[in-house]
């Protein structure tokens, strides 16, 4: 679930005074279902680092991936028996009523989050938004799909890497943007439209979170990361609690 709003959104004070508690039951009664894994708000769009790398050279600008009026300002990653039950759960977010919410399936089997890796209380700094061009063409050695290319071996050595410096502490690629459903909920009703919630040329393929101590030692973690050589890869840090 990619949580999307507006950072200009106009909130009246009752609004603001509850999205607060609405977000803690929501929560709660997620939790409760077994339903939520892990979710976290994230810091405003000025916050983000965008790395790129071409031709062997870093490329980091100030600011998200995506030109769009609604940016991505949290994620939650959630267990249901169908999209049928994800939409439901997203439509229950109060953020449903406000903004949109993202809903699109992981690869099968392919989050993963080495829990023992993680003391009680720790908390992820930040979040690695992998964004790719799904239409634009992509030759086999770029191909992180497939087991025996150079970006798959390279794939496979940045989360040996990055698991070894404590790094990492999640992850998983997503399916395709034709597989999202984009959630809204105006006036009680619940409109759902197929797609992502940003019509841009690149699109999220892929999330991280990493662990660092500062944007500067995020970035260089990015930056190895064979996406940020074929794609974008933004960087934004959590709201620390």
């Amino acid at each position: 679930m990619l949580i999307c709003v507006a950072e200009d959104v106009q909130l009246t004070s009752e609004q603001s005074a509850a999205m607060g508690p609405a977000t803690e039951s929501w929560v709660a009664e997620m939790d409760g279902r077994g339903v939520r894994r892990e979710g976290m708000p994230l810091q405003p769009v000025r916050e983000a680092a965008t790395v790129r790398v071409r031709d062997g050279e870093v490329l980091v600008s100030d600011g998200p991936f995506a030109e769009t009026k609604e940016q991505i300002a949290g994620y939650d990653v959630i267990e249901c028996s169908s999209l049928d039950e994800a939409i439901q759960v997203a439509a229950k977010h109060p953020v449903a009523s406000l903004g949109a919410i993202e809903v699109r399936p992981f690869v099968p089997d392919d989050w993963w989050r080495p829990a023992d890796r993680r003391a009680p209380g720790d908390d992820p700094g930040y979040l690695m938004i992998h964004c790719v061009d799904a239409t634009a063409p992509l030759s086999p050695a770029d191909d992180c799909r497939l087991p025996g290319s150079p970006a798959g071996q390279a794939l496979r050595a940045w989360d040996t890497e990055t698991e070894a410096r404590g790094l990492q502490l999640a992850g998983g690629r997503l399916q395709p943007a034709g597989t999202a459903r984009t959630v809204r909920v105006r006036d009680g009703q619940l409109l759902v439209t197929d797609g992502p919630f940003a019509e841009t040329k690149e699109q999220v393929a892929g999330l991280n979170v990493l662990a660092c101590a500062s944007l500067e030692q995020a970035v260089e973690v990015a930056a190895r990361h064979p996406t940020a050589r074929i794609g974008t890869i933004e960087v934004r840090p959590f709201v620390q609690g």
